[in-house]
């Protein structure tokens, strides 16, 4: 068991990776987009859903 501290050093470290993880997916959904892949495609390979790729593609135009 682990310190009040340790614990909330891990749970940041674990919001942190997840956080990255989620980003990972944006970028990568975003080439997708720049090089004209269907938004079905993109979600399904990303994870992300189709709203997200919604607005990632209007952020693009």
């Amino acid at each position: 068991m682990g310190t009040i501290a340790e614990k909330y050093i891990d749970e940041g470290r674990a919001e942190g990776v997840e956080f990255g993880k989620i980003e990972a997916k944006k970028e990568l959904a975003m080439k997708l987009l720049k090089s004209g892949f269907p938004n079905e495609f993109v979600s399904e390979n990303t994870g992300l859903s189709k709203q997200e790729i919604l607005a990632l593609k209007d952020s693009i135009d």
